[in-house]
C-alpha cells in the first residue's frame, strides 16, 4: 500500500520565510513528521472500517503506545530533482503484559511478521518502511510518499487483539473461581468482607483487648440498650407472616433473622442485604430444628450470660447470640477459627433462651464460643 500526503502548512511557512526552496533530507524534521502523519492516517482509516467491538480492543492499548521513526538511512538522493529516497524502521513500546501472548500464538504472529519486516524484541515493535520526500517545482511544498508499514500496523492490531482476550480470560477465570468459593462457603465470604468493611476483630488482624469496666458501667449500658415498650415489634425482620422472629438485627450492612415456623417445631436463618431479597436461607428445606439448630450459653468477661443458637454448613459454624437487654450479634468460625463477629446495630431484637425456645428441644452446642 502507498499513500502520499501533501503539506499544506509548509507550503504557507514556504511563502513567508523562503523555507519552500529546501532540499529535504531523509530525517528533517518536517519530512520524519509527514512520515508519522501518513501511518496515523492509515492507522485511523483501517481502524475506522472495524467493528466498534474490534476498535475498542485494539484502542485499549493504542492508548498506551507511541509511533516513532529511528534507524533512518538515506537510500538514495538526486540533486537535480531534489527527491530522497530513505528507509527506516517505524518503533512503538509496548506494555509489559502486552507482550506475553501464549507460545502457540507468538509463534504464530512471528512466522507471518518477521518475514515482511516486522520483529518484536521484548517489548519493542519494529517495521521497516521506506518512503520518498521531494519538494514540487512550481510551489515548493513538500511531498512525502511511504510505503511498506502493513506488516507493523498488522503486527500490532494482533497482538493488541491478544492482550485483550487475555485479559478477558482472565477476567472470566477469576470470576469462575470466586463463584465456586462463594458456591462452598457463600455466607463465610460475605462475613469476612463485613468483619473487613464494619472494622470487626478477626483472628488474623486482633484488635487491641478492651479496657476493664466498672460494673456500674456496664449496667448503665445494659439499661441504655434496653428498647422502650412497644420497640420490639418495629424491628424489622426476614421472618414471613405465619413465622415469629426470635432473632433479628442490623449489622449495618446486612439483616438477619432466625424465625420460628408456627408449628414451633422449625428455624429458619435468614441473611439479606439491607432492603434485598435473603442471600442465604439456612436450612434450604424445610427440617426440624432440633436437627438444623444447637443451643448454647457463653459467660464472657462481663459475666453476662449469652444465650445462642448455632448452626453447622460445611466446616462453618454460624452463631447468633446475646438478648435484646445485652451484647447481640453474629458470629463466624471456620474450622473452629473465628473469621468474623458482627455486632448487631441500632433495632434488635433476641428471644433467645426464653420459653418457647425450650419447645424446640435443641441439643446442646458444647464448643466453646469464640467471643471475648
Amino acid at each position: 500500500m502507498r499513500k502520499t500526503l501533501m503539506s499544506g502548512a509548509c507550503a504557507a511557512a514556504a511563502v513567508l520565510a523562503g523555507c519552500g526552496s529546501k532540499t529535504p533530507t531523509c530525517a528533517d524534521a518536517e519530512t520524519v513528521s509527514l512520515v508519522k502523519q501518513i501511518y496515523q492516517q492509515q492507522f485511523d482509516k483501517q481502524h475506522k472500517d472495524m467493528s466498534e467491538e474490534r476498535q475498542k480492543r485494539v484502542q485499549f492499548t493504542v492508548k498506551d503506545t507511541a509511533v516513532t521513526l529511528e534507524n533512518i538511512t538515506t537510500d538514495a538522493s538526486n540533486p537535480d530533482t531534489g527527491k530522497a529516497m530513505c528507509s527506516a524502521q517505524l518503533t512503538t513500546v509496548l506494555p509489559e503484559d502486552a507482550v506475553k501472548a501464549e507460545p502457540q500464538m507468538e509463534q504464530y504472529m512471528r512466522a507471518i511478521y518477521e518475514r515482511q519486516g516486522a520483529v518484536l524484541e521484548g517489548t519493542k515493535l519494529r517495521g521497516n518502511v521506506e518512503y520518498t520526500a521531494q519538494r514540487t517545482e512550481d510551489t515548493g511544498v513538500l511531498q512525502v510518499a511511504l510505503s511498506g508499514f502493513m506488516p507493523f500496523m498488522g503486527y500490532f492490531h494482533d497482538i493488541a487483539m491478544d492482550r485483550y482476550d487475555r485479559m478477558l480470560r482472565a477476567q472470566a477465570a477469576a470470576k469462575k473461581s470466586v463463584e465456586a468459593q462463594m458456591s462452598a462457603a457463600p455466607s463465610a465470604s460475605m462475613a469476612e468482607m463485613e468483619a473487613e468493611t464494619e472494622g470487626v476483630p478477626s483472628e488474623s488482624a486482633p484488635s487491641a483487648a478492651a479496657p476493664q469496666q466498672s460494673q456500674a458501667t456496664i449496667n448503665e449500658q445494659i439499661q441504655a440498650a434496653q428498647p422502650v415498650p412497644g420497640q420490639t415489634a418495629a424491628v424489622p425482620t426476614l421472618c414471613s407472616a405465619d413465622e415469629t422472629p426470635v432473632f433479628a438485627c442490623s449489622t449495618g450492612k446486612k439483616r438477619a433473622s432466625l424465625c420460628m415456623a408456627s408449628s414451633g417445631s422449625q428455624l429458619t436463618y435468614r441473611l439479606a442485604p439491607l432492603d434485598a431479597a435473603p442471600e442465604m436461607v439456612y436450612p434450604a428445606n424445610a427440617a426440624t430444628a432440633s436437627t438444623a439448630f444447637k443451643q448454647g450459653t457463653h459467660t464472657g468477661s462481663t459475666e453476662q450470660a449469652l444465650p445462642y443458637v448455632s448452626f453447622d454448613k460445611g466446616n462453618y459454624r454460624y452463631v447468633v447470640y446475646g438478648r435484646t437487654t445485652t451484647e447481640q450479634g453474629i458470629l463466624v468460625e471456620q474450622s473452629g477459627k473465628r473469621i468474623a463477629d458482627l455486632h448487631c446495630q441500632g433495632e434488635r431484637l433476641s428471644e433467645l433462651g426464653m420459653s418457647k425456645m425450650q419447645s424446640l428441644s435443641l441439643n446442646q452446642d458444647t464448643r466453646p464460643l469464640q467471643l471475648p
